[in-house]
């Protein structure tokens, strides 16, 4: 190996490291509810709307040509409207056919370490010309290729206010036109966590419902009331069995690291989506904020959750977080206790980092094992890395499994 990849490695490794101390001795949670709820303040930046202000997409196009871009991508029937479709594409991103529309959830290509782990990269992600891109939070593995992918697609981008402005600063960076639409949902403190917001983002399908919650955060004190950290062994054979060479993609991963705070709550907010068509629905959140019984901004958060206006039948839910550093899968687990889902696909657990990824293997046999200890558990779909990236799930929107209540 060069004495310039040794370099290169030692940088990233050290990052990482860097990232995790400050995410874990940083003292990340919150004790109460923000007091600062109110209506966002009014829109001034160019092409960016509130939710009062965005007039919603049109409804499914007939677009032979661009149908067969995507089936080549993704495969036959990629834009089956009686079908709900989700494509893995690494940590908590998503591609996802709905009713003959097409977006993403979360736009990143993992790169850095990686090289070709998932099957997909960001030129493909932006040639399926995606209608919007929903983020959930700002941090670097969820939103850095959203700015390239929003300017060469045109997609609506539905996230934090300061997600857009780095968004676009990185389409910039890279010549790309910068004036793409934004969503802004608000802010780390507006409208507060466990507030709602209904978006009516096309006109033919119902509104999607938006959560704010919390980034997960790993609080000392648990361990002195109980809790412990999550025990598991990292996948580490994938990073040299995939190891990326190419210098550019490393330097543009490594300026993306401070992205919407770094490792501390995202500036733009935490936020967690809830999609409907006709009978099914599915719920979609990137990271797992504090629930502890006892913390008002936690009680907010799970009160929304049980209170979202369809029962869940898929949930795309992730598993990983700073959190189980201090209390293992508590976090993860209240989230799938609130959403009371009929399906859950557990995210967020894959090898895309060295330590912090520790590949799905590592959590498999002790996430079924806490999941099974709910009163009523879902059925788990455990994605596994790399096999099942865009390996699509299939979900008939009339299912009779759906029907019958939460």
């Amino acid at each position: 190996m060069s004495q310039s990849m040794i370099r290169l490695l030692s940088t990233l490794l050290s990052t990482f490291c860097t990232v995790i101390l400050s995410a874990c001795l940083g003292g990340n949670s919150s004790d109460n509810p923000s007091t600062a709820r109110g209506v966002q303040a009014a829109e001034t930046r160019p092409n960016v709307f509130t939710r009062d202000t965005f007039v919603p997409l049109p409804a499914a196009q007939n677009n032979p040509v661009l149908t067969q871009v995507r089936e080549q991508i993704l495969g036959p029937g990629a834009m089956d409207p009686d079908v709900v479709q989700f494509w893995w594409v690494g940590v908590s991103s998503f591609v996802v056919s709905m009713k003959g529309h097409l977006f993403l959830l979360d736009a990143w290509e993992i790169v850095g370490m990686h090289a070709n782990y998932v099957p997909i990269g960001r030129e493909e992600l932006a040639a399926l010309q995606p209608e919007a891109i929903f983020i959930g939070h700002g941090h670097f593995d969820h939103a850095a290729d959203a700015g390239y992918i929003a300017a060469r697609s045109n997609a609506v981008l539905v996230a934090g206010s300061t997600v857009c402005d780095t968004a676009r600063e990185r389409a910039s960076e890279e010549g790309l036109p910068a004036n793409f639409p934004c969503l802004n949902l608000g802010d780390a403190t507006q409208p507060g966590p466990g507030s709602t917001q209904s978006l009516g983002i096309w006109e033919d399908l119902p509104p999607v419902h938006v959560i704010q919650h919390t980034h997960s955060a790993a609080e000392p004190g648990d361990l002195l009331a109980g809790g412990a950290p999550l025990v598991y062994i990292p996948d580490v054979l994938t990073f040299p069995t995939y190891l990326n060479t190419n210098m550019g993609e490393a330097l543009r991963f490594l300026q993306t690291l401070p992205d919407d705070g770094g490792a501390g709550q995202p500036a733009g907010g935490t936020w967690a989506y809830q999609f409907s068509v006709d009978e099914f629905s599915f719920f979609w959140h990137d990271s797992t904020g504090i629930m502890k019984p006892d913390n008002p901004t936690s009680q907010a958060i799970d009160r929304a959750i049980r209170n979202m206006p369809e029962c869940t039948d898929v949930q795309l839910n992730a598993i990983v977080g700073f959190g189980m550093v201090t209390s293992a899968y508590r976090d993860a687990l209240a989230y799938v206790a609130a959403a009371r889902p009929k399906v859950a696909l557990p995210t967020h657990h894959d090898a895309w980092a060295p330590a912090v990824g520790g590949g799905a293997d590592a959590y498999k046999q002790s996430w079924l094992d806490a999941v099974a200890t709910l009163p009523n558990p879902p059925q788990v779909d455990y994605l596994q890395d790399p096999e099942d990236y865009l390996k699509v799930r299939r979900y008939s929107i009339n299912d009779p499994r759906w029907a019958g209540g939460c």
